[in-house]
């Protein structure tokens, strides 16, 4: 279908033609207007311009007519010239194609004669080939089979080559015949029993089992009587065949021979054909005859039997059992012979030597291995360092299955460690009044004498002790009595019998069948627990005994304060504060220097995870007891104390005990020992090490340290569930504190100025200072995790102390008081056979002091307190108030808790302020008692107790003016 023309595209010009023309003017007509003479003149147009073109060409000829007349005349030559061309085509073709006298017919017949002719010779060749080739095959087997019934076998095998090769160069016409299949048939049939005689003859030849090895030279064939030598056999069979019986070999000789020899105890014994082995007993054994009886065999089986192999197999085979019997005799004999101990390696050196001389004899010049690889050598010349690391891992297993080991508690010990403390400044203080009652409402008995005052850091002055009276700060009672001595029962109840370990003394809790750690279960002995006198004669004593006050320094200081105190500088109130008068004074006393508590001067750590190390003092220095007048005769006149000083006293540093698990006597003892036997393998120049390693002896040094490594990495992880109760944390700080002083000590015993040495006591001193982080770390975390539980307690329980006048919010209350009161008891019984005395008090008082600021800032937090809900928050502070008993070691005697209780007084003081007037509170602000609560802690307090008047504003704005100047 043609495409139609855009009708705004130009339409092409019609041609001129008048044929054209004509027919166009035809077609524009239509019945109306076709009419005779119309066509008459489309008939007489056409005439025209045929007679027009006419002329045209008639014109054209005679405007050229030579050229008209040439081509004329040369068409009708080439007319002719194709006429008889033709004529010649026909006949040829008749002359060669007639099937009577055609030449190509009569080809054809000829050469299809031939052909027939040449096939017919062809087949008579190959036929005749064939046949030929046939009784060729018949005669080789004919052969093969006789010498195959006659037993001679490597004829036979060279037939059967032959046999195997005229069968491969068959003709083709032969190939899938069925003669020709028959005849491979039988060839293989017969090369098959060949194979099979031959295996035969060489089993019974060579004979391989555990204990008898059998090597016949020649062997007859079964069911003839030709005899085969051994190198016939193998030197007859196929390389498959031999190969087979090679690898088999090798796999035997292996397992029954090289590795038995080299690990059993055994007797070789050799016969003409035959070696034999017999177990021997071990105990009559020479290691290194191992080493001779595989000799032996190995040249047995060389001169018998390696020496008949083929040249090539012969090679490869002997190669091939060099490295079996390098790695045997290196794994089953030296590794696994390698002498665990130090006094077995000498031995073990000579068993080395024999190893190095079988190498060159037996792997390199029998067997035939390459001279530059000398497994054996090599490693025995790195033996220092195989022996190092073997004792290395026998050394830290040992250690691993100590540390696992599931911990005993009853089978723990106690060390003594002294405390290191600073000296107080001497001063002299004049003589003050005595009162009646001192801040605490305690009376103790008035002193005979005047005595000095000496401050405390913390400013609480110390309680005069009377002559009669022989008692110190902890409560500790020392005798030095030369006459009839009465047993004193100790505050800790240790007795002073322990060992001296570079200044830490050892009691072994073994063999005592109930001994509490720290001594707080009281045991009646004669002398103090803490060996403040062990060091001090009996005549010393005496003379030491004049006054209770020592200090540590030796230094003259004033005499020990007396437990009645007056207080000069107290005021008369313009209004009588009724029931806070003693409080006023006790707050005074403390801001003044003069607390009648006895308690121990100690910094307290600013947080209980960084507590102070068990080798920084944690208590002030010890009052020494003074025996009573009635014991020493004259004692008024014996001594004099001065008005202003002191006698110089004797001093004996202050000791106390923690409880630590025997298992790291084990760890230690094994560190020491590894440490010696590290410097005798060092000092014994039995073995050296190879010039580019480190030298002998550090990888033993090393691994002391490597013990101490594993116990710190393994013991967190495997009693990790011991860890999370309340005493594994402290127990294990306890263990790394001890690790971490005898570690230093070993570290203190190693002499010498080499780089192995220093290298080793710089490991060591890692470990110690990383034992010691350890322990102050996990003692740290354990204060913290029950400070956390404590607090927990209080802000689920109390819930904020809001709303306590309904009687069920404050039953509520009262038994999370009481609940946080038994745990804090329960923690106290948990520590105090655990820890040294100063550590223990420390915690304890740092979990006191969380229970008591999340109460008082709850109760400071509470905007609004009225008088009901006042006295009952009042009551249930009063209930931690027995908390008290926990730092008092006697009855009769004030409590040291506000010296580890930084809160004490804090609490104290808000649990009468609950129940106080403004007038009470006035006065107490004014004396200067209150200096433990902030200003605006204060001002909260005033207006949540009382309503808004003027006098509550006008004690608010004393209180805003701040705190007033110490007196």
């Amino acid at each position: 279908m043609a495409f139609p023309i855009p009708s705004h595209l130009p339409r092409r010009a019609a041609p001129e033609d008048v044929t054209t023309k004509i027919l166009s003017r035809m077609d524009e007509a239509t019945s109306k207007s076709l009419t005779a003479s119309l066509a008459q003149s489309w008939l007489e147009e056409l005439d025209a311009t045929i007679q027009s073109t006419k002329e045209k060409i008639h014109d054209r000829i005679h405007a050229n007519l030579p050229e008209f007349e040439r081509q004329w005349q040369t068409s009708i030559s080439v007319q002719t010239r194709l006429r008889t061309l033709t004529t010649e085509v026909d006949s040829l073709n008749h002359a060669l194609h007639d099937s009577e006298s055609g030449r190509i017919p009569s080809l054809v017949k000829t050469l299809t004669a031939h052909s027939t002719l040449a096939q017919k010779a062809t087949n008579a060749r190959i036929k005749r080939e064939a046949l030929a080739h046939l009784q060729q095959c018949k005669e080789t087997l004919s052969t093969l089979e006789d010498l195959e019934g006659n037993g001679d076998l490597p004829d036979a095998v060279n037939c059967c080559t032959r046999m195997e090769e005229l069968l491969r160069d068959a003709p083709a016409a032969l190939a899938q015949s069925d003669v020709y299949m028959g005849l491979k048939r039988k060839c293989n049939a017969a090369k098959a029993r060949i194979e099979e005689q031959l295996s035969d003859a060489y089993s019974r030849c060579v004979s391989v089992i555990p204990h008898e090895l059998t090597i016949a030279q020649s062997v007859q064939v079964r069911q003839s009587e030709r005899t085969l030598s051994l190198a016939e056999i193998l030197a007859s069979s196929s390389s498959t065949s031999l190969d087979n019986h090679l690898n088999t070999l090798r796999r035997d000789i292996t397992t029954h021979y090289i590795n038995i020899l080299l690990t059993q105890p055994m007797s070789v014994v050799e016969q003409d054909i035959k070696i034999t082995c017999f177990p021997t007993p071990p105990n009559e054994e020479v290691i290194e005859s191992r080493i001779d009886n595989l000799s032996r065999t190995l040249q047995f089986l060389y001169t018998h039997l390696f020496i008949h192999l083929p040249e090539k197999k012969r090679t490869s085979f002997l190669q091939s059992l060099c490295k079996p019997v390098t790695s045997s005799l290196l794994n089953k004999l030296l590794i696994s012979n390698l002498p665990s101990t130090f006094s077995r390696l000498p031995s073990f050196l000579e068993l080395a030597k024999s190893a190095v001389a079988f190498e060159q004899e037996c792997i390199i010049g029998l067997l035939g291995n390459d001279a530059s690889d000398c497994t054996i050598k090599t490693w025995v010349d790195g033996l220092a360092g195989h022996y190092e690391r073997q004792r290395r891992v026998h050394i830290l297993e040992n250690a691993r299955n100590s540390i696992i080991e599931i911990d005993d508690f009853s089978n723990s010990f106690q060390v003594e460690v002294e405390i290191v403390q600073a000296a107080p400044e001497p001063e002299v203080v004049p003589v003050q009044e005595e009162v009646g009652e001192d801040a605490w409402g305690l009376d103790e008995g008035d002193s005979s004498t005047s005595a000095k005052v000496e401050d405390d850091r913390w400013g609480f002055d110390k309680d005069e002790v009377s002559a009669e009276e022989n008692e110190d700060g902890w409560g500790f009672d020392e005798e030095a009595k030369t006459g009839d001595s009465e047993t004193v029962d100790d505050g800790w109840g240790f007795d002073d019998t322990a060992e001296e370990s570079t200044g830490t003394t050892v009691h072994d809790s073994s063999s005592e069948p109930k001994l509490e750690a720290n001594g707080h279960g009281p045991e009646p002995e004669p002398d103090d627990a803490w060996g403040l006198d062990d060091e001090v004669p009996a005549d010393e004593a005496s003379s030491a005994d004049e006054t209770n006050w020592d200090d540590p320094w030796g230094e003259s200081t004033s005499a020990p304060p007396s437990a009645s105190v007056s207080l000069s500088s107290v005021k008369s109130p313009p209004k009588v504060a009724t029931r806070l008068e003693k409080l006023a004074n006790r707050g005074k006393k403390g801001i003044n220097g003069n607390s009648p508590m006895n308690s121990p001067s100690i910094p307290m750590p600013s947080t209980p995870n960084v507590p102070s190390s068990p080798a920084i003092p944690s208590t002030s220095s010890k009052t020494k007891g003074s025996p009573s007048p009635s014991s020493l005769p004259h004692a008024s006149n014996a001594t004099k104390v001065p008005d202003k000083r002191p006698p110089d006293l004797s001093f004996s540093p202050p000791k106390e005990l923690y409880l630590v698990s025997s298992r790291m006597k084990d760890i230690v003892a094994l560190v020491r020992e590894t440490l010696k036997e590290g410097h005798d393998f060092c000092g014994s120049r039995l073995l050296s090490a190879p010039e580019s390693s480190s030298p002998s002896g550090t990888i033993l040094f090393q691994t002391a340290a490597s013990i101490l490594d594993l116990y710190r990495a393994l013991y967190p992880v495997v009693f990790s569930g011991i860890l999370r109760s309340i005493e594994g944390p402290v127990r294990f700080s306890n263990n790394c504190l001890y690790l971490s002083t005898q570690v230093e000590a070993i570290g203190k015993e190693l002499h010498g100025s080499n780089t192995q040495t220093q290298s080793v006591k710089g490991r060591l001193d890692e470990c110690g200072q990383a034992f010691k982080l350890l322990s102050e770390s996990w003692y740290g975390d354990a204060i913290e995790k029950q400070r956390q539980i404590i607090d927990n307690i209080l802000t689920t329980g109390t819930q904020g102390l809001d709303s306590t006048g309904d009687q069920e919010r404050y039953d509520d209350c009262e038994n999370t008081m009481n609940q946080v009161l038994q745990e804090i008891r329960r923690i106290s019984q948990k520590w105090k056979t655990l820890l040294t005395k100063s550590k223990y008090y420390t915690a304890l008082g740092s979990v006191v002091d969380a229970a008591l600021c999340r109460v008082v800032q709850d109760v400071l937090a509470l905007a609004d307190i009225p008088e009901v809900e006042s006295h009952r928050l009042s009551e249930l502070c009063r209930i931690l108030l027995a908390l008290e008993g926990l730092f008092s070691e006697d009855p009769e005697k004030p409590s040291f808790v506000v010296a580890y209780v930084p809160s004490w007084l804090k609490f104290s003081y808000l649990s009468e302020l609950l129940e106080a007037s403004l007038a009470d509170i006035t006065y107490l602000f004014e004396e200067g008692a209150l200096v433990d609560f902030e200003v605006e802690e204060l001002v909260r307090l005033v207006r949540a107790l009382f309503a808004d008047t003027v006098l509550r504003t006008n004690t608010v704005n004393k209180i805003l003016s701040g705190h007033p100047s110490p007196k």
